[in-house]
């Protein structure tokens, strides 16, 4: 059996580690392609995940977008051009849906999202696999196509916290000052469809309360230059940015507190054990609701929330432990099914 795997973002590299390793352990042969896209390649690189890089980001604007599916979906056909794959599988790649689709390849679209744009995945892909948390009535609302909806038993960070092993030495390795309290802010998406300008306004007011916050040292993890430039232009060198790829669930473990517009790292926080707050101000995730519910995640979704944010030192466990460590092996058993 030959699985096809394309990576297009970065949280999608740890995500999808352990799957491969456990689809090599039962002898699958694996193609991993991947998007140069943030951090995705360097990532793939730090952990020597064998991977062909194709395309790029089409950009913020809806023709970009539509041009660079075009392009990248020509590219991926042709990488996967009579390489005899059984099954394509991504997490939401409109490029591997619609490439698979022109291949005749029967393709498995993974979302955690219920408010992405999901016409691609509706219409071509041959299933749809999600966490069987979010209620069937929201899906059904939304228009998924439920003949098609398969689920999985967890979240997709559950994936691979159980590999996660604290490092003691990681604080610095990226150079944060001893004793300082760690606020890593991660921006929203400014080039995603779902972006909302007010996350910007609200980001903005984050980093001066931690820059207010005695003790405090604010770590800007970027998404693209973009972001950077616009976080320079009002706090020039007063913050820190981090510079170099690295393990993403090591920074936020080590964090004292998290604060992000993105759904994964948000998940991978409140999983845990990190206070962190969501400035995500689009349509809020239900399986990010699921975890306000829980008390695991607080959104500030307005100014005016910003107030609710503590910014304090937290006491570390030595050892994390997963509460779903079986997860990956569950995964792969659905992948496996879904065969020719």
């Amino acid at each position: 059996m030959k699985i096809w795997i394309d990576l297009d973002h970065t949280p999608h590299v740890p995500m999808f580690r352990p799957i491969i390793e456990e689809m090599h352990r039962r002898d699958i042969e694996t193609l991993v392609t991947a998007r140069d896209f943030a951090q995705t390649v360097a990532l793939l690189k730090m952990w020597n995940i064998s991977h062909v890089a194709i395309g790029h980001h089409g950009g913020s604007s809806k023709v970009g977008k539509i041009l660079n599916l075009v392009q990248r979906s020509s590219q991926l056909m042709a990488s996967a051009w009579n390489q005899k794959i059984d099954l394509a599988v991504s997490h939401g790649s409109r490029s591997q849906i619609v490439a698979a689709r022109m291949l005749g390849i029967p393709c498995v679209a993974m979302d955690d999202y219920e408010y992405s744009e999901a016409w691609i995945e509706n219409n071509l892909a041959t299933w749809i696999l999600m966490p069987k948390y979010i209620p069937d009535e929201r899906l059904q609302g939304l228009g998924f196509r439920m003949r098609k909806l398969r689920r999985y038993p967890g979240y997709k960070e559950e994936l691979y916290l159980p590999q996660f092993k604290p490092d003691a030495t990681f604080l610095s390795s990226i150079g944060v000052p001893e004793g300082k309290t760690l606020v890593t802010i991660r921006p929203s998406a400014m080039y995603a469809n779902y972006h909302d300008p007010l996350s910007e306004q609200i980001l903005l007011k984050v980093i001066e309360k931690a820059l207010e916050t005695p003790g405090a040292w604010p770590l800007i993890v970027s998404r693209i230059e973009k972001d950077k430039n616009f976080i320079r232009e009002r706090f020039g060198d007063r913050v820190n940015f981090l510079e170099k790829a690295v393990d993403g669930l090591q920074l936020i473990w080590n964090s004292d507190v998290f604060i992000s517009g993105g759904g994964t790292m948000n998940r991978e926080a409140g999983l845990l054990g990190v206070p962190v707050y969501s400035i995500f101000t689009g349509r809020k995730p239900y399986l990010d609701e699921y975890l306000a519910e829980q008390g695991r995640l607080t959104f500030i979704d307005s100014i005016e929330k910003v107030a609710l944010i503590e910014i304090k030192a937290r006491d570390r466990k030595s050892e994390f432990s997963c509460q779903n460590p079986g997860l990956t092996k569950e995964v792969v058993d659905i992948l496996c099914s879904l065969k020719r």
